[in-house]
């Protein structure tokens, strides 16, 4: 019985380990849409922020969020 348990936790550890890592749009804000929402277009509708080139950030940030970049970073 105890070789089950002891297999049964290598498992969940295995599973646990082969998911995804959030990025830090996930962990900070709940989604990178809400980023945008609560961060970005404040920011641009107050002046704090270039139009332009938040708009190239968000997309280059966006296309990194698609493709995964974040899994493979380390931070």
């Amino acid at each position: 019985m105890a070789g089950i348990r002891a297999l049964q936790k290598r498992a969940a550890k295995l599973e646990k380990a082969d998911m995804p890592t959030p990025s830090p749009f996930v962990q900070w804000f709940g989604s990178f849409d809400a980023w945008v929402e609560r961060e970005v277009l404040p920011g641009v509708e107050s002046g704090a922020l270039d139009q332009r080139d938040m708009i190239n950030v968000v997309a280059a940030l966006r296309r990194w969020e698609r493709g995964g970049t974040w899994a493979l970073a380390r931070y």
